[in-house]
């Protein structure tokens, strides 16, 4: 390719030069062979009529004297091929440029009524150097001017070509399923420059679209595993529950308060297998539970703490006295919501990397805040970990994304889903050594 273009955009000027030279030089040679000719004509004719007109007489010591002083020779004769016009002529042993005039005075070397002529003889040689120099003078600067401009030419083609080149390389890239973008200079302006805005454009555009396809197919192939493992996964929570009603049976004065909690993670289990079901529906779970706040608590409490107890993590939930008594009509989404940021919380905080350089344990805290002004709950929680990865923050809230080995990368995006549907949002930042996530849901009462 970049020979290609390079011999594209160089022969054609380099042609078009050379011509351009070659021209100039054949129009400059034959305008200096014009010039010259005329000045050797009307230099001899000026010398010649002014020696007819003098009073000296013409004799040959006389004319020789002239002839010394004006560089020719100057002869009077009786017959000449022409007159008053520049000729060529073959006289003592060389060629010669002559020039003649009618003498009308008479002269001790013709005889009477004879017809003389004045005749001067110029060497052609000072005319051929002039006509020489108009020829080379211009072929030199047109060969020099091509060069350099060549040269010019060149650093401008390799310039451009590169520039294509690395546009070649993208769409080679592009075509191979890699969409690295090339860098554009901010200050660029040209076509080339304008192009590769458009490809960069155009990879960004494939990049997502192909990420948006595979997520598309990944979201179809976890629907039809979804529908296939339901109906198994459904009968054996529901034979897991029958078993642990029945221990709750014979255990009716002292029934222990973990088999309570275990039919309630049971419970979020089938109902967050159904909310698997309809992500792709873009719907809410069927049933829901309305939950005061304070409702909402203990359940999450009694859920995460034997978890955070077994990790070590300091965990603290809290709200405001007044609020615990509002209520929440989708109670059960929130609690799933809740627990799925919790337990994130509650692992980040537990991994290794967070008690490094430091003594500090794990902790975890969840508090909800009523905002009247916007009408909106608002739970916070918080963990001192590691914080999210940074290859994935940007995208955490998208299907399928995930650092986890073992994860999915559904949860969140459940979670920031559900928060969507009941008119809120769910947003992270991290604040010093704290990562925070606060989710959000609008008031339905």
């Amino acid at each position: 390719m970049s020979s290609s273009l390079r011999s594209q955009f160089l022969i054609p000027i380099v042609a078009m030069l050379l011509l351009t030279c070659t021209a100039v030089t054949l129009i400059s040679w034959m305008i200096a062979s014009r010039t010259t000719l005329a000045t050797t004509e009307t230099r001899l004719r000026n010398l010649l009529q002014l020696c007819a007109v003098s009073k000296f007489p013409l004799t040959e010591p006389v004319l020789d004297q002239i002839g010394e002083f004006s560089q020719c020779k100057i002869r009077v004769v009786s017959e000449v091929p022409v007159s008053d016009k520049l000729f060529s002529t073959e006289e003592l042993a060389g060629t010669f440029d002559a020039f003649a005039i009618r003498l009308d005075r008479s002269d001790s070397r013709t005889e009477p009524g004879s017809e003389s002529y004045l005749l001067a003889l110029s060497d052609p040689k000072e005319r051929f150097e002039r006509t020489t120099q108009a020829f080379w003078l211009p072929m030199a600067t047109g060969i020099l001017s091509t060069l350099a401009f060549c040269g010019i030419a060149l650093g401008i083609a390799n310039r451009i070509v590169r520039r294509l080149e690395l546009l070649e390389t993208q769409v080679n890239r592009i075509a191979t399923g890699s969409y690295e973008t090339v860098p554009v200079a901010p200050q660029a302006r040209d076509s080339i420059a304008s192009l590769t805005r458009s490809v960069n454009s155009m990879s960004q555009q494939l990049e997502k679209a192909t990420e948006e396809i595979a997520n598309s197919e990944r979201s179809r192939l976890i629907n039809l595993l979804a529908n296939g493992m339901a109906h198994q996964l459904r009968n054996s929570l529901a034979g897991a529950v029958l078993l642990l009603q029945t221990v709750l049976k014979r255990s009716v004065d002292h029934p222990p308060q973990e088999i309570q909690y275990a039919l309630q993670q049971i419970q979020l289990a089938e109902e967050s297998i159904q909310r698997l079901l309809t992500i792709s529906r873009h719907g809410q779970a069927a049933k829901e539970q309305e939950l005061s706040v304070q409702e909402i608590h203990e359940q999450i409490d009694g859920l995460t703490r034997p978890t955070a107890e077994h990790h070590h993590i300091r965990w603290k939930l809290e709200s405001c006295a007044e609020d615990q008594c509002r209520r929440i009509s989708a109670g059960s989404s929130v609690i799933s919501a809740l627990l799925n940021l919790v337990l994130n919380a509650v692992e980040a905080a537990g991994h290794p990397s967070s008690q490094q350089g430091g003594s500090e344990d794990g902790r975890v805290e969840c508090r909800y805040v009523w905002d009247g002004d916007s009408g909106m709950h608002r739970w916070m929680v918080r963990d001192n970990g590691p914080g999210p990865d940074p290859t994935i923050s940007a995208k955490m809230f998208e299907p399928f994304v995930t650092s986890k080995p073992e994860g999915i990368g559904l949860g969140l995006p459940t979670t920031a889903l559900l928060a969507k549907q009941l008119g809120g949002s769910l947003q992270w930042h991290r604040r010093g050594e704290w990562t925070e996530f606060e989710f959000a849901i609008r008031d339905s009462s």
